[in-house]
């Protein structure tokens, strides 16, 4: 799982909140939890001042309370993460501010402007399999939408077919980015191709989070208005 592929702020939030809570206090979370130690790694890239925090250098991080906290009723917000970097030093990071983070670059918005796009359509996809368990270990909570051909390839794809896309986007009332209300066309004709072409899919978060990028080999569809 790449936190750049949640389709809100919220979705994010919450995904780490849970692997907050599973994690907890640790000394490592590179021996101890290795999948969640690349995620946070990923996560960490997207703090506003990562050169300053040098992110780069990551070689494990730990998670130890807050002085002031009480751990036996130790709360999400009472975490603090520490990286170790590869040059002998190590650094608190704040994960609410890597979570909140507004990337400037255009190529990030524009990803995450395509995520908030569609997420009508995995909402939809995932109440209407709400009682299925996930696909790979039949677990029944924890549940959430993949993308079997992954969002990364069918953004790809997309801007192939239509590279004269949007520069500028706004910020909805979660400021999650959007496209502008002008790109109105350019953002259904994402959601069309989006509809033909994605073929998604009930996991577990266990599951998705172990997964590797599936092949593929599906022709794409071109979708006109």
């Amino acid at each position: 799982m790449n936190p750049n592929d949640f389709n809100t702020r919220i979705e994010l939030r919450d995904y780490v909140v849970d692997l907050i809570k599973k994690v907890g206090i640790t000394d490592s979370l590179k021996e101890n939890y290795p999948d969640e130690y690349e995620f946070f790694k990923l996560l960490f890239q997207r703090h506003p001042e990562k050169d300053k925090k040098e992110v780069d250098l990551i070689d494990d991080i730990y998670v130890k309370p807050y002085i002031k906290a009480n751990i036996k009723f130790l709360e999400i917000t009472s975490h603090q993460f520490i990286i170790i970097k590869n040059n002998n030093t190590s650094d608190s990071i704040s994960w609410v501010k890597c979570v909140n983070c507004q990337d400037t670059s255009i190529g990030i918005q524009l990803y995450r402007a395509m995520r908030s796009a569609i997420s009508k359509q995995i909402c939809y996809f995932k109440r209407m399999n709400k009682n299925k368990p996930c696909e790979l270990c039949g677990a029944l909570e924890n549940l959430t939408v993949d993308h079997i051909i992954k969002f990364k390839k069918l953004k790809n794809d997309f801007l192939n077919l239509y590279p004269n896309y949007p520069t500028k986007f706004e910020n909805d009332s979660n400021k999650d980015v959007i496209f502008c209300e002008k790109d109105f066309k350019y953002k259904e004709l994402w959601r069309k191709y989006h509809y033909i072409n994605a073929k998604l899919r009930i996991l577990c978060m266990q599951c998705n989070r172990r997964l590797d990028n599936y092949g593929y080999n599906n022709r794409r569809q071109k979708p006109t208005f």
